[in-house]
């Protein structure tokens, strides 16, 4: 089964549904289907796209979690950039 994670211009992207976190609200689950689509739309697979938009939601549900430096941060940050350029 797949969530769709959303739309940009006429592309619906979708995710193919993973255990989450019990702790995880529909909020969380949104905000990192939401992130995912960001991925999804710079050309990232399914996978990588997913698995970074969890750390941002795990990063803003837990104060202090870190990730040591790795191609997950770099992801993570790069999400974050094009989220902002894509609101301006």
């Amino acid at each position: 089964m797949k969530w769709i994670s959303g739309v940009r211009g006429t592309q619906i992207y979708t995710v193919t549904q993973r255990p989450l976190d019990p702790r995880w609200s529909k909020r969380d689950l949104q905000m990192a289907l939401g992130w995912s689509v960001v991925g999804q739309h710079l050309g990232w697979n399914e996978n990588r796209a997913f698995q970074a938009a969890e750390a941002i939601v795990m990063e803003t549900k837990h104060e202090g979690i870190v990730w040591p430096q790795s191609a997950l941060t770099d992801d993570m940050e790069t999400l974050k950039s094009a989220t902002v350029e894509c609101l301006n």
